[in-house]
């Protein structure tokens, strides 16, 4: 008798170990797995590159963009905004991994740039990917600003002796283009400060730079740079001028400082 009833109780044990066993198979086959559609739409990277034009009025800005996800009915729109108004828009092609599109834009100052995603079933969202509240590239925000160089020459004080000029408190900046085409590396070839004398240059000394600082600009102390003087009567005068020649062949010019001869001293013009 009593075996009789552990062989019945063994048997409900087993039934419910077996329901046990299929109710976590059937759980297991009602998992799915997600697919790109379940993923949020937006932009996992992008990157912004510049071609210039012939002259530094502009430049074309290309975008390249991957999508978290990306179906057949899915679209992108490459905008750009200039003090609120948009002011180019261009529809994204796709390769199969990134959208693509390029925008033509004149050099100015202030720039903002998003893409507009949207998805077959009406859903939007704007990504901002370089805006002076997000920037990811300052130098194409303010275009005007990064495709022109230039160079500066600030003299704040010069000794007179033994017929030469030194300057005693001087510096001279340069500043490179910070949009090149296709990121060409651009730099200074030369930098040379003259002096000038009735539209002469009397002498002229080759400034040694050394690597530009991250913000593609140099800064070059003038501190004990001489030049020798020619004879000079009162009231006649010398001008200062740097030129520079950068790797891309352009060339660019600053007026410096004045000086004039009086009573057997120089004095440099102020203002």
């Amino acid at each position: 008798m009593k075996r009789k009833n552990l062989f019945a109780l063994i048997a409900v044990f087993t039934v419910f170990a077996l329901a046990l066993a299929a109710c976590g198979s059937k759980t297991e086959t009602q998992q799915t797995v997600p697919t790109a559609a379940d993923l949020p739409l937006s932009l996992t990277s992008w990157d912004l590159s510049a071609t210039t034009w012939s002259s530094p009025n502009g430049a074309t800005i290309n975008l390249s963009a991957v999508p978290s996800r990306h179906a057949a009915d899915d679209t992108a729109r490459f905008v750009v905004r200039l003090e609120g108004e948009e002011v180019a828009s261009s529809p994204c092609a796709f390769d199969g991994t990134h959208y693509t599109a390029s925008a033509d834009l004149n050099a100015e100052d202030g720039y903002c740039y998003y893409v507009i995603l949207a998805s077959g079933d009406g859903e939007q969202l704007e990504v901002a990917v370089n805006t002076p509240a997000e920037p990811t590239n300052e130098a194409l925000i303010n275009m005007a600003s990064a495709l022109e160089p230039y160079c500066n020459i600030l003299v704040d004080g010069s000794s007179f002796s033994g017929g030469k000029l030194t300057i005693t408190e001087g510096t001279a900046q340069i500043q490179l283009p910070r949009i090149t085409n296709a990121g060409e590396t651009v730099t200074c070839k030369e930098a040379v400060l003259s002096l000038q004398y009735n539209g002469e240059v009397v002498d002229k000394q080759t400034l040694k730079l050394g690597e530009a600082d991250d913000d593609s600009r140099y800064e070059q102390d003038l501190s004990n740079v001489s030049f020798s003087l020619p004879a000079m009567e009162d009231d006649q005068q010398l001008t200062m001028a740097l030129d520079v020649t950068l790797s891309n062949g352009q060339e660019l010019s600053a007026n410096g400082g004045t000086w004039y001869y009086s009573g057997g001293e120089l004095l440099l013009a102020v203002g």
